[in-house]
């Protein structure tokens, strides 16, 4: 995709000027997050395809007051990566030409995994996709992941990851995972967020091996504020914070 036709996919949206750059600026980074683009960089390439003059000078200061920009080399600005985390869930369809849902939080508020790890990220924002997609199933698949991956995370944190591991080396399957939780005394997790394990764990396991089954709305909805509490205290367990990594 050329950056004529990234600002032509932009075309269709309502956005300031500041956010047509931001959106620049993942462009250039799609494929190396260090590459950037200069203020007048930027507002030459808005001017030719077509948008009113441009103040150079006003975007520019503009970017530097925004966390969302960081500078790259010389004149030119790229995005920080939890700001690239954030638009590459948004725009990620322009790479395939396949659109993206637009980001929601249907199930599970993207709050909750926000700044903790990117994969997390990216699965929170499958979780909800899907479920706006009516991928029932999906849904409840995409549910027992991101619990699975937050239990190891907290094992790591502990440095116990060997204690849930199988004689092969890998980690044990969710149930083996979530049955050795329930036994840990290191570990005091809710009534609330125990229930929800287990209710996801049955309704990921029906959606994953039973092919006579398939998932509705109403067996996310049923559970979903359950998934929101122990998802809440998992994070904590696993003491991911705003600033963690991706």
């Amino acid at each position: 995709m050329t950056m004529a036709a990234m600002i032509a996919a932009l075309d269709g949206e309502s956005m300031t000027t500041l956010e047509r750059a931001l959106a620049l600026l993942w462009w250039a980074g799609r494929d190396d997050p260090a590459s950037g683009l200069s203020a007048a960089e930027i507002c030459s390439a808005l001017e030719q395809a077509g948008h009113p003059k441009q103040n150079v000078t006003r975007l520019d200061r503009r970017l530097t007051e925004d966390r969302r920009a960081t500078r790259a080399s010389g004149a030119k600005w790229r995005l920080h990566p939890t700001a690239r985390r954030e638009l590459e869930t948004r725009y990620a369809g322009l790479r395939t030409g396949r659109p993206a849902l637009p980001p929601t939080d249907s199930v599970l508020p993207r709050e909750l995994l926000a700044g903790t790890r990117g994969y997390l990220e990216r699965v929170c924002y499958q979780v909800n996709a899907s479920y706006d997609a009516a991928l029932f199933d999906c849904c409840a698949v995409m549910c027992r992941r991101v619990l699975e991956t937050l239990i190891i995370e907290a094992y790591e944190r502990g440095g116990r990851a060997q204690e849930i591991k199988g004689s092969d080396g890998n980690f044990l399957m969710f149930a083996g995972l979530l049955s050795y939780f329930e036994r840990d005394q290191a570990f005091h997790p809710s009534r609330n967020a125990l229930i929800a394990l287990r209710e996801f764990k049955t309704l990921g396991d029906l959606s994953a091996h039973n092919r006579r089954f398939n998932a509705r709305a109403d067996d996310i909805d049923r559970i979903r504020d359950g998934l929101r509490v122990a998802v809440e205290e998992l994070v904590h367990m696993a003491g991911l914070t705003a600033n963690a990594a991706g």
